[in-house]
């Protein structure tokens, strides 16, 4: 009796072990499986899951959701759905539910993708994917594979955009733009300072930007305009990517902030644009004592400038 005990824990803990190991592997690596759905030595459907992805909050990543292989004597077509139900608030998942055929022998790659509002808790979630297979005489759904994404919130997020999201303009045009620095602290309350620089005048590095007028808007704190330094930065290019060459207006905002808050500061300029092509409208602001810079504004300017 002594020795039957002794032999059945040992079985209950080695399929424990095996069973963690499984789902360990399956999560964290790519794998490949070759799914039988007719008889013969070619009657397989193939797929490759993908491995996780890492998304920060506030953004989102494109990526190969799965690959199919068709290992049959015989064309296949196929489409993929999502169940998504069990994602919280904010966090979107997608994935391509076109439907696509492929030749014996062709394999294809499936694009999915994930999007998370700034509030998405931190943590690993899963978007079960089925791939619905048919051809001349049979069809199956296979059920394999996932989508996962691990989220984490940085503590702080410091990001850009044009207001109404306008970002080709006319050769020529004159106009008002919008620009919006967010600012999101996931770490304790505190004072922060934030640089940035917007080109005034005349770009001298192309000549075909005109800004006549900025006006900074805080919808909280205040700001210093026309600081010379940047704030810690060994050069400005440093900290954000990109250089403005010529007039420029550096500002300094300073700001309280509260665990969770976000708060916004709005930049309105006049610009006139007498090229097209593309141009850096503004670098990028950075938080001041940590390594953390928003993006940068990109415009399209196209048409030609008769009155330049």
């Amino acid at each position: 009796m002594r020795k039957f005990v002794i032999v059945l824990a040992f079985l209950i803990g080695l399929t424990l072990v095996l069973g963690s190991s499984g789902n360990f592997r399956a999560y964290t690596s790519t794998r490949t499986v070759d799914f039988s759905v007719v008889s013969g030595n070619n009657s397989y459907v193939g797929y490759m899951c993908s491995s996780p992805v890492m998304l920060n909050a506030s953004s989102g990543v494109d990526f190969r959701a799965l690959t199919v292989m068709n290992l049959m004597d015989k064309p296949i077509s196929f489409y993929v759905t999502l169940n998504d139900s069990s994602l919280p608030e904010g966090l979107h998942a997608e994935v391509d539910g076109s439907v696509h055929t492929l030749e014996p022998g062709q394999s294809m790659d499936v694009a999915g993708g994930f999007s998370a509002d700034s509030d998405v808790p931190n943590g690993t979630y899963e978007v079960p994917l089925t791939i619905h297979a048919y051809w001349d005489g049979g069809s199956a759904l296979i059920k394999d594979c996932s989508m996962f994404v691990r989220i984490t919130r940085p503590t702080y997020i410091l990001t850009k955009a044009i207001v109404g999201g306008r970002y080709t303009y006319r050769a020529g045009e004159t106009y008002t733009i919008v620009m919006q620095l967010n600012f999101t602290n996931n770490g304790p309350a505190g004072d922060f300072v934030i640089f940035d620089s917007i080109p005034y005048g005349n770009n001298t590095a192309t000549h075909h930007i005109n800004v006549s007028s900025i006006v900074l808007r805080p919808l909280s704190g205040y700001v210093d305009v026309n600081v010379n330094d940047s704030c810690g930065c060994y050069h400005y290019c440093h900290c954000c990517g990109c250089c403005h060459h010529g007039p420029k207006t550096a500002f300094k905002w300073h700001v309280h902030v509260r665990h969770g808050e976000t708060v916004s500061l709005d930049i309105v300029m006049t610009a006139t644009f007498h090229r097209h092509g593309e141009y850096i409208l503004n670098c990028g602001a950075h938080l001041c004592g940590t390594d953390v810079s928003s993006n940068k504004i990109v415009v399209k300017v196209v048409g030609r400038c008769s009155r330049c």
